[in-house]
């Protein structure tokens, strides 16, 4: 029998791995696979193993067991012979690692671990060659034994991981939506069901409305109505963190098995609440994902791909990465990254993934510290305004060094001796005079090129389309998720926990970039331009005389010189009529380098570093600063620029107090929001902050947000003195907002003149706000 279809779904079932088809017609068909996941086992002695095959724990998680060879490390280059076992559950993985583990006696490296954390359909996607929405034709082979199934795929040939024109099918979505009868004023999970709503494309609404003895009855009606409408996608708002766990509860509660699969798979409350975790300076805090078998469940709120890039751009992380969709839209955009770097580790190179990373750091003395840990290179700007700046910014950098030098963890100082090559040019990284290896391209520069080359195609078809805007918005989706790949490439690179990390390559990277934008800068310099400021893969300038006026083609000739010199493209993004480079809050001789906001010849606006571009900022001062903007980007010089603030900025100013004394502004566009970085439990119980008044208010309703959730406040009184005569901050969490909840009028003033003030006041002007009267000095 042969089927032919998209590859939809895809997860394990003890030694079977599931697998669902969509069919051009619209029909879904599930198939299995007699395969299971395995791990692999070193030793420094092949006497070790008799333990593990004698051990009967360990026995009865095994299907079966052989010797074969593999590149165990990422640096070796010869293979060396370690133990398959082939699991008779594929979800046990962890479980096997850990019984073999402490086999060891506590001695560290005596068995070392291969593939233990690599998910099982991630692993037969690499083995198979295959990845999510292939268009295939799978051929099905019945055993011998009249009842296992052995798949056999072919993807069509122009639709393959490289193709930018492939097809998606259509793929039937509802959005679900949990009402409660709340009891308090925060929803718990013993609160009943009020109601619950289906939304279809392009159909009526289902609402299925809940008697208070008739709960059982609405979750039963529910499993009708998705069974009847038979979804792919179930998008929720908050199903990981709350409505599915909710809906877990009340329907155990009411003694039913909440099944809204299409496997026939009862849904379980997760173990843990989630997890917190650390990445680029902030905390995190990741819901435990409530999975669907055959179906996807989409959370938009714990979804980052979507909502960067949406359902497309979903689409194409997936099929890059191979990952099943549920896996990928819940990945960090680390984890698609890696699971990238494994399908060519284990599907092109035969290399092992470890378990517990153990490829260290080169050693280094003092001096060779001093110089290799310096970053990217900055040229601190000039803070004030300046007119007729241009702007050019390095094609994807930092990945295309990575890609163009083979920097990845086993070419920086490689155990090869290619060095000794006569006929081979010898490469070295910059200042540190580290080799790189010339036999084999690395892991990580190999994964690269797929995204490198794919995103520039798709930028090239966003250009030469310009006819159907639903196709642009396509390709736009798709290149922006393999940017946001590209940008982590490069941290990720030095993390620790980086299963092909290596800070040696990380710190190369940045040796390389110093080199390419300070030629650059040079080049610039010696064709009559001054740099006003320059960050790790950017550059602004302008014409040493200012007088004259440099041209578009003068700069485009300018891009040429840079690009030939340097070996890198080099984008012209194009000159502002005016850009402002602002100095720091706390010091005002300190210039911030990625602080700026600015207007290109064309009148559009780029910002950075401002109120309006952060997360943690009301609506109501966002909307205030980009109007404010949008005006002064009417200016086509700096004193044009100063008479608008002096007329038309003023007014909107002034039109902005008015609504908010007035107590006009509604209070979802005054919210503050704030990460956690602790939990709630974890910050001094009496520190007099607006922040640690709105946890206790939610504690005192039951609820404690974990270290990396948002909190979101209204200011209601920022000066409140009490008998001791010391100011108590006062806030109120949005779960807590009512009609009677106010906001302190004085303190978003103050916070509202500093908003305007930051575009302003590079231009000579500030504004004050006393007595009820605006002042503009």
């Amino acid at each position: 029998m042969t089927v032919s279809g998209w590859l939809f779904d895809i997860y394990p079932l003890a030694d079977r791995m599931i697998i669902w088809i969509k069919q051009e017609k619209g029909y879904t068909i599930r198939l299995q696979d007699n395969w299971s996941h395995s791990i692999y086992v070193a030793s420094n002695y092949k006497a070790d193993f008799k333990s593990i095959l004698e051990a009967n724990d360990i026995i009865s998680l095994i299907k079966e067991y052989e010797f074969t060879s593999c590149y165990e490390r990422i640096v070796d280059t010869k293979e060396s012979e370690v133990l398959k076992l082939t699991l008779s559950d594929s979800t046990k993985a962890l479980t096997l690692a850990k019984r073999i583990e402490a086999l060891g006696d506590n001695k560290f490296g005596k068995y070392r671990l291969y593939n233990v954390d690599l998910l099982p359909a991630q692993s037969y996607f690499y083995e198979h060659d295959i990845f999510p929405l292939a268009f295939s034709k799978v051929k099905v082979v019945i055993n011998e034994d009249g009842y296992s199934q052995k798949l056999k795929w072919i993807v069509k040939e122009n639709e393959d991981v490289w193709s930018t024109d492939y097809k998606i099918p259509d793929l039937k979505t509802i959005h679900m939506t949990v009402n409660i009868k709340k009891e308090g004023r925060i929803p718990r999970y013993s609160d009943k069901i009020q109601s619950i709503t289906i939304k279809q494309q392009d159909n009526e609404n289902i609402e299925i409305r809940c008697n208070d003895a008739s709960e059982a009855d609405t979750v039963k009606e529910l499993q009708t109505e998705i069974s009847n409408i038979d979804p792919d996608y179930i998008f929720t708002e908050d199903g990981d963190s709350f409505t599915f766990p909710y809906l877990i509860y009340r329907a155990e509660q009411n003694d039913i098995d909440l099944i809204l699969s299409r496997e026939s798979i009862k849904l379980k409350k997760p173990a843990r609440e989630g997890i917190s975790y650390f990445s680029y300076g902030r905390v995190y805090f990741r819901p435990t994902t409530i999975r669907l078998y055959g179906r996807v469940h989409l959370d938009k709120s714990n979804s980052f791909v979507w909502n960067e890039s949406g359902l497309q751009g979903l689409y194409e992380i997936a099929r890059v990465c191979r990952m099943p969709l549920h896996t990928a839209s819940r990945a960090s955009i680390g984890k698609c990254l890696s699971s990238l770097q494994f399908y060519y580790a284990v599907s092109k190179k035969q290399i092992l993934i470890p378990w517990k990373p153990v490829v260290a750091e080169h050693f280094k003395t003092l001096e060779e510290l001093l110089i290799a840990d310096r970053g990217g290179c900055i040229l601190e700007p000039e803070i004030g305004v300046n007119e007729q700046v241009a702007e050019f910014d390095f094609e994807s950098l930092y990945p295309n060094i990575m890609l163009e030098q083979n920097l990845s963890a086993e070419t920086i100082g490689c155990d090869c001796r290619c060095y000794f090559s006569h006929n081979s040019k010898l490469r070295r990284v910059p200042e540190l005079d580290y080799h790189i290896c010339q036999k084999r391209i690395g892991i990580v520069p190999t994964s690269l090129k797929i995204l490198l080359e794919k995103r520039a195609k798709y930028k090239q078809l966003l250009k030469s389309n310009t006819g159907n805007q639903e196709l642009k918005s396509i390709y736009d989706a798709r290149q922006s998720s393999l940017k946001w790949v590209l940008v982590t490439s490069f941290g990720y690179l030095g993390f620790n926990n980086a299963k092909f990390g290596r800070i040696d390559a990380h710190i190369g990277v940045c040796a390389f970039d110093r080199q390419v934008l300070l030629r650059a800068a040079k080049i610039v310099e010696a064709r009559g331009f001054s740099v006003l400021h320059g960050i790790v893969d950017s550059l602004w300038l302008k014409n040493k005389n200012g007088s004259i006026k440099t041209e578009k083609t003068d700069y485009l000739q300018l891009k040429e010189f840079i690009e030939m010199e340097t070996g890198f493209k080099i984008s012209f993004e194009g000159i502002y009529k005016w850009i402002a480079f602002i100095h720091s809050k706390r010091n005002n001789v300190l210039p911030v380098p990625n602080r700026y906001f600015g207007v290109f010849e064309d009148g559009s606006l780029k910002i950075r570093g401002l109120e309006a571009r952060r997360h943690d900022t009301p609506t109501f001062f966002s909307k205030c600063q980009n109007e404010i903007l949008e005006i002064m980007s009417a200016g086509n010089t700096v004193n044009e620029v100063k008479a608008l603030i002096l007329t038309k900025v003023k007014d909107i100013f002034q039109s902005y107090i008015a609504i908010l004394r007035e107590k006009r502004v509604p209070l979802q566009e005054l919210i503050f929001t704030k990460r956690l970085s602790k939990n709630s439990n974890e910050y001094y119980q009496n520190r007099n902050t607006i922040e640690n008044n709105a946890l206790r208010l939610l504690e005192s309703e039951g609820k404690s947000p974990k270290a990396g959730e948002m909190l979101q406040y209204i200011i209601t009184d920022y000066s409140q003195k009490h008998g001791s005569g010391k100011v108590r901050r006062r806030a109120v969490p949005i779960e807590l907002i009512n009609e009677k909840t106010t906001y302190d009028i004085t303190r978003y003033t103050e916070l509202l003149v500093e908003t305007c003030n930051s575009v302003t006041e590079p231009f000579g002007h500030i504004i004050t706000y006393t007595n009820n009267q605006q002042i503009l000095h």
